[in-house]
């Protein structure tokens, strides 16, 4: 028991210790019905405006690495909490394998911060792994796109480009708005294109699109 609490309560396991802990705080918070479980997502996701700079551009980023890593759609109290538990055992693993010197001296904190980061990159990395098929099953359960996005929709391209095969952007659902999958099958649309959702594309978990401009008859649409 001593040992688990050395390794435990030691740097960097701790970290991982305490925000695991406030996890669990929110998951019984959540299951007394005072919070949401997917209340925390609009951390991850853009907030609609077709003009966020500075913090809503690194959310914005979050949310598609989110996507991109395949976790999109799933509730981020869910990816942090597995996030976290996953860091806290490769951090405990780690503990005992690389030596870490007595007291706070500059090797311990430089050592600590180095497990650190291994742990929480290895984490994400399990994390993804373990979480991505159950992202084929809440879609299955209960589709979150289908269920706030209405066909017509108008979004914005965040990603640096979207077209028949990737890209990704910001669609405006009346609320914070949601990080969604796109696709366009007749051209290339560039970063920060207004476009128009046309068709869920169910295979692939994404939306077709088009730039509202050819929506709109602005301009003609090409064909390959």
């Amino acid at each position: 028991m001593t040992a688990f609490l050395h390794y435990a309560l030691g740097f960097p396991t701790f970290i991982f210790g305490m925000l695991l802990l406030a996890m669990m705080l929110y998951w019984v918070i959540a299951i007394f019905g005072l919070v949401e479980v997917d209340s925390m997502d609009h951390w991850v996701l853009f907030d609609g405006s077709h003009h966020a700079h500075g913090a809503d551009d690194s959310i914005g980023a979050l949310g598609g690495l989110l996507l991109k890593v395949g976790l999109g759609g799933i509730p981020l109290t869910v990816i942090l909490t597995v996030l976290f538990l996953l860091s806290w055992i490769i951090s405990y693993s780690l503990a005992h394998v690389v030596p870490m010197p007595q007291g706070w001296t500059l090797v311990n904190i430089a050592t600590g911060a180095v497990l650190f980061v291994a742990s929480l990159v290895l984490g994400f990395i399990a994390t993804v792994v373990m979480l991505r098929p159950l992202r084929k099953a809440i879609a299955m359960i209960a589709p979150p796109e289908e269920a706030k996005i209405v066909l017509g929709r108008t979004g914005l391209v965040r990603s640096a480009v979207v077209n028949a095969t990737q890209g990704y952007g910001s669609v405006e659902d009346g609320g914070g708005g949601l990080n969604v999958q796109m696709r366009s099958a007749d051209r290339e649309l560039q970063r920060g294109t207004e476009v128009v959702l046309i068709e869920h594309m169910k295979e692939h978990n994404a939306w077709r699109v088009v730039s509202k401009a050819e929506f709109d008859g602005l301009e003609l649409p090409q064909h390959r």
